[in-house]
């Protein structure tokens, strides 16, 4: 069984990597927070004999994806791309600018299907379904093009900020 002090150690020398994996899985850095403390609570439960950095990152992993399986799709969406326009508080985004960079982006580096999509979720604020059905093709198909256009926008719009 562990003491105290082991759990202590184990959770200054592996609570970062175990905070980061769990943001980068969840999003929200409320709930990563709130399982990263849950792994290190079920240690001191007693029913772990030991304890590694790999136990500790697959406990955080399991429990993230048990927190995802429980979310809707919708929470799922939002908590992930943000994607409904009325959640944005700040009056000033997007402006022209940023708008005219995200539409060359989306232009220029999307397949014509993916702008599509694009276009008709965000401009027209068609929903999962109507599109599909518009072009019949699978809602899940919807969500794969649009996940690949966040992925496009959010690696180019990382790589330009360093």
């Amino acid at each position: 069984m562990m003491t105290t002090d082991d759990i202590e150690q184990l959770f200054r020398s592996n609570y970062k990597e175990m905070l980061i994996l769990a943001k980068r899985l969840l999003h929200d850095e409320e709930s990563a927070r709130d399982i990263v403390h849950d792994v290190f609570a079920s240690l001191l439960s007693g029913n772990v004999k030991t304890a590694t950095t790999a136990y500790l990152l697959n406990g955080v992993r399991f429990a993230c994806l048990k927190h995802i399986r429980h979310l809707s799709v919708r929470e799922r969406l939002n908590s992930l791309y943000a994607v409904d326009c009325q959640e944005i508080e700040d009056d000033k985004w997007p402006d022209d600018e940023d708008i005219a960079k995200l539409n060359d982006i989306v232009d220029s580096h999307l397949p014509e299907q993916t702008r599509r999509i694009v276009r008709l979720r965000f401009c027209e604020l068609m929903t999962y379904k109507e599109i599909s059905k518009l072009l019949s093709i699978s809602e899940v198909s919807v969500y794969k093009h649009l996940r690949h256009a966040m992925n496009v926008l959010r690696q180019y719009f990382n790589e330009h900020e360093r």
